[in-house]
């Protein structure tokens, strides 16, 4: 099967089944499978992006330390171990997998899969419940945006498409998309080159930014990471603010430097095979942390770096400079502006929901890698 095809398949596959219909489809192990899918895929086919490949070899070995670390280390059982260990491992395969495939799609095949989000977005208001909170479709909306815009950017006309593609998720009602939704107008309308460290424009644009996310999602980042804080009274207010301080006294005082291991805290896998991490700093007694209400235990990405420690935490860091430094080779604006996007939704999302680790996560890999490949791509008519 020809890369393109492939591709074209897998989006049309990931956005149906591990994004709108996911919970509804009762395909909870699409994702898994399909990034095994992938991985196999990209081993069997001719591959471009020769150098990466040593970052992926660094990753590798990363990843296998942290495992054998986390068996030996024993802090929770096996079974979780290994269960974290391939949703930690899914986002980076997509996004290495992709970027060596650097797939290239026709037009026939970017209709497809276009058709497909903008169907499946109609059918999903079909019965919606208009005033409740559901991050599935703003999710949904925004990839969709971002993918439209990617593929037919540009005429400006199907720029402003895109846009209005992403003001359906207004009806999501979470304040992490309100921030999404202004950033994406900001740089679609705003951005007229790129971000600059040596320019003071880039640093009055980035702070102009900020603050209007800031200002736009300030009633729920004030009462879960302030107020919450502060009080924590409300079940949901108490469980974000307790899991991130003790990621922080796991990070800096108690499994330093490599931290408590994979399968240990804040993740599904913690949820599955509850961590005896949970007793032993009193999150158990925390409604939503506890064996029996685990529903917050994974309900924010950065507090599962915990799991790594400092050494993880550095390597991420470094990941996402790289990723940062190969935005900035991208030669047209628009696809600088998408993967920048890209980048930035996965921290936004980051905060508050575990996305990034996620299926509905693995568009926003899929799609950077394009953006950053497509410097070299040529797109075929």
């Amino acid at each position: 099967m020809k890369t393109n095809k492939f591709f074209t398949w897998f989006w049309v596959l990931y956005f149906s089944f591990c994004i709108l219909f996911y919970d509804k489809s009762g395909l909870q192990y699409l994702d898994e499978f399909m990034t095994l899918g992938l991985v196999i895929f990209t081993f069997i086919k001719k591959t471009s992006g020769h150098e990466i490949k040593k970052e992926i070899y660094v990753y590798g070995a990363l990843m296998l330390f942290f495992l054998v670390y986390s068996l030996v280390m024993a802090v929770n059982v096996p079974n979780a171990v290994f269960l974290d260990f391939q949703q930690q491992v899914r986002p980076y395969a997509i996004f290495f997998c992709t970027y060596l495939l650097a797939p290239s799609f026709t037009k026939r095949q970017q209709n497809t899969i276009l058709y497909v989000y903008i169907i499946g977005i109609f059918l999903y208001f079909i019965g919606f419940n208009f005033g409740s909170e559901d991050a599935t479709i703003g999710q949904a909306c925004f990839q969709c945006s971002l993918l439209y815009i990617f593929f037919r950017g540009d005429k400006k006309k199907h720029i402003y498409i895109g846009i209005l593609i992403a003001t359906l998720g207004l009806f999501s009602g979470k304040s992490k998309f309100y921030g999404e939704y202004v950033m994406l107008i900001g740089f679609v309308f705003l951005l007229k080159n790129k971000f600059r460290l040596n320019n003071l424009l880039s640093y009055i644009q980035i702070g102009a930014l900020v603050c209007a996310i800031v200002f736009f999602t300030w009633y729920k980042f004030n009462a879960y990471y302030v107020e919450g804080f502060k009080e924590a009274k409300v079940s949901e207010m108490m469980a974000r603010p307790a899991t991130y301080t003790t990621a922080g006294t796991i990070i800096f005082k108690d499994y330093v430097p490599f931290g408590s291991g994979l399968g240990t805290f804040a993740t599904n896998a913690v949820s599955e095979y509850y961590s005896p991490l949970y007793y032993k700093y009193g999150l158990n007694k925390i409604w939503g942390l506890s064996g029996k209400h685990a529903g917050f235990i994974a309900d924010a990405y950065f507090p599962t770096l915990a799991e790594f420690g400092l050494v993880g935490i550095f390597f991420f860091v470094w990941f996402w400079v790289r990723r940062y430094k190969d935005i900035n080779r991208i030669n047209n604006l628009l696809d600088y502006k998408i993967a920048l996007m890209c980048m930035l939704a996965l921290f936004l999302e980051g905060v508050a929901d575990t996305s990034y680790l996620s299926g509905k996560g693995m568009g926003y890999f899929m799609l950077l890698a394009m953006a950053i490949r497509s410097r070299k791509m040529v797109k075929r008519n």
